[in-house]
């Protein structure tokens, strides 16, 4: 069948003849068309490899990054704090004065923690994260997982229960968020300040070690132990934690009795605050406990972040050389104020004076702003 001529063209012109004219408004279709591919390519320029092994595409240079529990954030933190799409709950007032302009007023996002904890999906849609760390610390959820994946934002995984994952983590960190050289400061002094741990305790028999009980609680009579996150820098520093059993949940902090306390005759006890500490040293219940009677009740530092526990941050690597020293003086001779200015000026660019690093170590109780 003979092809029809169009009107306009030539004599002799066939349609097959005269489509070539229509190529650059095709062309400029496809390439309309391929834009937002192209454009998700150019953000995902470089890929990662997480905590599970998995090879993931993440932004070139994130700049809202959302962690699903608080350890995870504040490791984030620590790198930049500026980063932060937002908090998993509100910063408390003692940590205020320690927080740069950008991290102040971020929205509260929630997060996979604690007890009955889920993150604000309406929250997170406002505020828009380009990066997604899900760590060991947050409780696992595939299916909220599934709701970053249907919005194409990359979740890292990475391993952070233990200060001993630190070192790896912050070097994940750094390359999933373009900061190698500041996450690589972090790392070496996260390695220097484990090694100098395992060092001194090498020189300790396990015979000589302390026993510990950990007091939460306004009564002190709950506790956690038998491996248990909550209390992993009491083992890293070389004390005995004398509640063996293993934890009921992740949450924690298990009842005791005051009969099962008194049997387990802690050497040295430590307090998660103030009023728990004060009750144990006014009760005649905790009187004959060894603890209290040779004066070692240890109030726990917990400003700006937690430094032991509750939640735990990238703070319990200060916190090991804290009761390193503390149980063991002989072999930890820090300069605990020398130790916390250093530690704040590289992980929290906050330079502190003699009397607030004391202040910080004495514990909340003392901390003013």
């Amino acid at each position: 069948m003979a092809l029809r001529r169009n009107r306009t063209m030539p004599k002799g012109a066939t349609a097959m003849q005269h489509r070539p004219r229509r190529r650059p408004v095709l062309l400029a279709t496809l390439i309309l068309a391929a834009l937002p591919a192209l454009c998700a390519a150019t953000a995902l320029a470089r890929s990662v490899i997480d905590a599970d092994g998995h090879r993931l595409d993440v932004p070139d240079a994130p700049k809202r990054v959302y962690a699903l529990s608080p350890p995870d954030s504040l490791l984030v933190y620590a790198i930049d704090p500026c980063l932060l799409a937002g908090w998993n709950y509100p910063p408390l007032p003692p940590a205020v004065p320690y927080l740069p302009a950008c991290a102040r007023d971020l929205p509260v996002l929630g997060g996979f923690f604690g007890k009955n904890e889920a993150p604000d999906e309406k929250a997170l849609e406002a505020a828009k994260p380009d990066l997604v760390i899900s760590g060991s610390m947050a409780k696992p959820h595939a299916a909220f997982e599934a709701f970053f994946t249907a919005r194409r934002i990359p979740v890292i995984h990475v391993a952070s229960e233990s200060p001993s994952d630190y070192p790896a983590a912050f070097r994940r960190l750094g390359a999933a968020l373009g900061r190698l050289e500041r996450a690589e400061k972090l790392a070496a002094a996260a390695e220097a300040t484990l090694t100098s741990i395992r060092r001194g305790l090498a020189a300790i028999p396990k015979d000589k070690r302390l026993t510990v009980y950990y007091a939460e609680g306004g009564d002190g009579l709950f506790t956690d132990g038998g491996g248990s996150f909550h209390t992993v820098v009491l083992d890293l520093a070389g004390g005995i934690n004398v509640h063996t059993k293993p934890p009921t949940d992740r949450k924690g902090m298990d009842r005791v009795t005051m009969e099962e306390v008194v049997g387990y005759a802690p050497q040295v006890i430590l307090a998660q605050d103030a009023a728990c500490r004060d009750r144990i040293l006014s009760s005649p219940a905790w009187s004959e406990i060894p603890a209290v009677k040779n004066g070692r009740v240890l109030l726990l530092p917990d400003t700006p972040f937690g430094w032991f526990d509750r939640p735990p941050s990238f703070l319990r690597l200060l916190c090991l050389k804290w009761l390193a020293n503390a149980l063991y003086p002989e072999a930890f001779p820090f300069d605990m104020v020398r130790e916390t200015k250093a530690f704040f000026t590289l992980f929290l660019q906050v330079d502190l004076t003699d009397a607030k690093a004391a202040d910080l170590l004495r514990g909340k109780e003392h901390v003013t702003p």
